[in-house]
């Protein structure tokens, strides 16, 4: 009866630990998906074809990373080790495929980077979606992680982005957002130069 007892003990363990190693279905899928992504790059002919799908990997990747926050909720990392170790295995396995999916400490969460976008720049930098890989890349907007403190430099960075955005891309759908963050910043950049100087 001991025996049975301990059997049984020792096998709802493992099934406990098998369950929380295999990822959710979902995220399964997500991971999939980029590597279907990734094999479609290795295999295109054109620069413009490899363009097109760096983009939908990109696409991909931030959907995976909120695969990730959702299965893995509670995620932490201390130095260069994040918490749950299965987390941080799946997501070199994602990054392995060409866009890198990292635990963002100041956010607390999950994301994905922005190489897919400056990939689209570098074999199309002409194409259809070169304002859609712009904001997303050079202007820093899919960038995975970042700690805004509206420093001086970071606000004149934002406005001179912003602009050369707004006059390259003056039709783009992302156009109204980049003159809403350019008047934000610029507002921002005078209260903190009025400030200096009523000190």
């Amino acid at each position: 009866m001991k025996y049975f007892a301990l059997s049984f003990v020792y096998a709802a363990f493992a099934s406990s630990v098998f369950a929380q190693a295999v990822p959710p279905v979902s995220l399964q899928l997500s991971l999939k998906k980029l590597q279907t992504q990734a094999q479609k790059i290795a295999r295109a002919t054109t620069n413009q074809e490899k363009a097109k799908t760096w983009l939908a990997l990109n696409h991909e990747a931030v959907k995976f990373a909120g695969e990730m926050n959702r299965a893995f909720p509670h995620s932490s990392i201390h130095g260069d080790k994040i918490s749950p170790p299965e987390a941080q295995k799946l997501a070199e396995q994602a990054t392995s495929y060409g866009v890198r999916i990292d635990f963002c400490e100041p956010g607390a969460d999950w994301g994905a980077n922005n190489e897919g976008y400056f990939k689209y720049l570098e074999l199309w930098p002409d194409g259809p979606d070169a304002d859609e890989a712009t904001w997303m890349g050079p202007v820093g907007n899919q960038s995975f992680c970042g700690d805004f403190e509206g420093s001086v430099e970071e606000l004149q960075e934002i406005i001179q982005l912003n602009q050369r955005f707004i006059t390259q891309f003056p039709n783009s759908r992302f156009a109204p957002e980049a003159k809403e963050r350019l008047a934000d910043a610029q507002k921002m950049l005078a209260q903190q130069q009025q400030s200096q100087k009523d000190k």
